[in-house]
Parts: C-alpha cells; structure tokens; sequence
C-alpha cells in the first residue's frame, strides 16, 4: 500500500512542477518574446504568435494543478502533459543539436526530456500500489 508520505510527495513533485509551465507560460503571455531578450524587436504576427504560444504550458501547468486532488489514483493528465511537454523537449533538443546551445537551454532540456517523466513513472508505481492493496481487501 502507499503510504501517506508517498501519496503526499507525489503531489508535492506534481505541484512544484506544474509551476514550471504555469509562470512561464504566464511571463510568455505578458511579456511577449522580451521575456526571452529584453530589447528584442519583433513584428506583430510574430510577437501575437509567441503570446499565443505561451498559453500552451499555462493552460498544462493549470491541468497538472487540477489533477492534483486524485493524482495518486488518476494519471491520465499528468501522463498526456508528460507527452506534450516530453515533445516539445525533443524539439529544443534538435535545436540544441542543429543551432546550438547555452547552459540555460540544456537544463530546461534535460528537465523536460526526464523530471516529468519520471515524476509520471513515480505516480504509476504509487498507482499500482494502491490498486494492488485494493485487491488484497
């Protein structure tokens, strides 16, 4: 059986990371592409683009905080975020790959390519913990 401490880590390693995608996705939204270069001149089609684009990891960060409450018992959420987000890090890493790269860059890769992943991993063994215990009854 899980235990409390396990369930309530789990939703401290959900929660944390949802702050990831929910304060960038929010700082993208406000302040357009100068959230990345503070003097960086862009055209309207580009910047409107950027904004939008920034609504994709608020509106996974606001998921991820939703499944909070049964996440011990429902994956399914955290699991196709993990998705997405996991993409989106193969994307960065290509262009690491074919542009080039700084130390900021790498990390934000690195995380997106295996924290969330293994934060899923994580919240399936406690899942099938729990399920197993059931059984058991």
């Amino acid at each position: 059986m899980a235990t409390t401490l396990e369930r309530f880590g789990l939703k401290i390693a959900v929660g944390l990371t949802a702050l990831i995608p929910l304060s960038n996705g929010l700082s993208g939204i406000i302040k357009g592409p100068m959230m990345l270069e503070k003097d960086i001149r862009c055209n309207i089609s580009l910047d409107s683009h950027f904004r939008y684009l920034s609504g994709l990891p608020l509106a996974m960060g606001i998921l991820l905080l939703r499944s909070l409450p049964n996440i011990e018992h429902d994956g399914r959420d955290l699991r196709r975020i993990t998705l997405l987000i996991f993409i989106g890090g193969l994307g960065r890493l290509w262009g690491l790959i074919t542009v080039g790269y700084n130390t900021n860059t790498v990390l934000i890769t690195l995380s997106e390519l295996f924290v969330l992943p293994l934060v899923c991993i994580y919240q399936s063994q406690i899942q099938k913990k729990i399920l197993s215990s059931r059984k058991q009854l």
